[in-house]
């Protein structure tokens, strides 16, 4: 179902983000990604190498528009149309409201949020040229109404719950124009390897969900017929600080 498709994945250098990369080039799909570091980029694209996958990456700083407009149109500088946008990237805070500088603030919200809309906006005319395109956002359980049931800052909270409004109206536009889009929004959840299979032993609650669940959950969106639209899902599962107390 995905063999033959081009995929662009933003915060592919590394953890959950790599491990997309990878998994779609397994699948056959030609992954085009982005990161911030050159480092992360050749470690990224030497594991898709080496299973005779193709990937390429690229440098982007989500926090930086130019940067945003660079990347973009060198994804749009060929003909091949993208089919698949998953919004991945996002920085990582902690903390109270009060406890992190102002730059810490601004990027969060910039990374996870602004960075996202300016990048789908800019690769909309890619997708459109897409007989099936797909945007999948990794938006997390902290942009659920209400959850307050993690250690994140306020503003990591703020920048997941926007991400979840534009996913959601950007799903009820898109359809229009047979593009789906999908909001996923999972709990606090370990990667414990590119090959390792999802644990079946444990029992509901006693361990964190896995990132392997997560990406077959992405695998069994991207693989519905165009008449099957999911447009929300969610995840139960423990946080970090559940397993602690």
């Amino acid at each position: 179902m995905l063999r033959g498709k081009r995929a662009v994945i933003t915060g592919g250098g590394g953890g959950f983000g790599q491990a997309l990369c990878v998994w779609l080039a397994r699948e056959g799909v030609e992954v085009d990604f982005c990161a911030r570091r050159a480092k992360d980029i050749q470690n990224t694209s030497s594991i898709i190498a080496a299973e005779g996958g193709v990937a390429n990456g690229y440098i982007c700083d989500l926090t930086q528009p130019a940067s945003i407009a660079q990347f973009s149109s060198r994804l749009l500088g060929r003909d091949k149309p993208i089919d698949i946008l998953i919004l991945n990237a996002a920085q990582w805070l902690s903390g109270t409201v009060d406890d992190q500088p102002d730059t810490e603030i601004i990027n969060t919200i910039s990374s996870g949020l602004t960075g996202s809309i300016l990048l789908t906006q800019a690769l909309l005319p890619g997708l459109r040229r897409s007989d099936s395109a797909d945007i999948v956002s990794i938006i997390s359980a902290c942009g659920i109404p209400n959850f307050t049931d993690s250690i994140a800052h306020p503003a990591f909270f703020a920048s997941k719950h926007g991400l979840s409004g534009f996913t959601t109206k950007l799903s009820e536009q898109l359809s229009k124009e047979n593009i789906r889009v999908t909001g996923l929004y999972p709990p606090d959840f370990e990667l414990t390897g590119l090959d390792t299979m999802v644990d079946s032993q444990s029992r509901m609650g006693e361990r964190l969900m896995n990132g392997r669940s997560v990406w077959e959950t992405i695998r069994f969106v991207l693989s519905q017929p165009r008449s099957c639209h999911i447009g929300t899902i969610y995840f139960q599962g423990p946080t970090r600080e559940d397993l602690i107390s």
